[in-house]
């Protein structure tokens, strides 16, 4: 059973678009915890989270180091 972060909010069930954004995501990894960008040296940025099922393919890309293994 995979548990996502305590502060997911999950879509309308019958928002079938954002759940398939939502399955894509936690099958790679990205439960919806933090997942932070570098904008310098030792100075971290929270990212925000894809709004579609094509930005989620792009951040999945990106940000795969931080997706737990």
């Amino acid at each position: 059973m995979t548990r996502l972060c305590r502060k997911f909010a999950a879509p309308k069930s019958n928002d079938k678009q954002q759940w398939e954004k939502v399955r894509f995501l936690a099958e790679h990894g990205f439960l919806f915890y933090p997942v932070r960008a570098m904008i310098e040296p030792g100075v971290f940025m929270r990212v925000t989270y894809p709004k579609t099922l094509s930005e989620a393919k792009t951040f999945v890309e990106k940000y795969k180091s931080q997706a737990p293994q």
